[in-house]
C-alpha cells in the first residue's frame, strides 16, 4: 500500500508541487523536509521506517497490493473481448 502512495506522489504530486515553485524555491523546501526528516527519524530513518512498514504489511498479507485491488474484467457485459 505504501508502494502505490509513493508512486501517486512520484508521478502526481511531486511533478505539479515543482512545476508551480521557482527552481530555488524548490530547492530550499526540498532542503527543509530533508531536514525535518532527519530531526524527527534519522539520517537513515526514512529506510529504516520503510523496512519496519514492509515488515507490517507482510505480516497483515497486505504487501502485494494486487491482492487488496479489485481486479479489472476484460470482458464486455455481452461476453466479448474489451482488452
Amino acid at each position: 500500500m505504501y508502494r502505490f502512495h509513493a508512486a501517486h506522489e512520484d508521478t502526481v504530486v511531486f511533478p505539479a508541487w515543482k512545476k508551480e515553485l521557482s527552481a530555488q524555491a524548490y530547492d530550499e523546501m526540498r532542503e527543509h523536509f530533508v531536514q525535518v526528516q532527519q530531526k524527527m527519524i534519522g539520517a537513515d530513518g526514512f529506510e529504516d521506517a520503510l523496512k519496519k512498514i514492509e515488515g507490517i504489511e507482510h505480516e497483515l498479507g497486505i504487501l502485494n497490493l494486487a491482492k487488496q485491488t479489485m481486479p479489472t474484467s476484460c470482458k464486455r457485459v455481452d461476453g466479448t473481448p474489451a482488452c
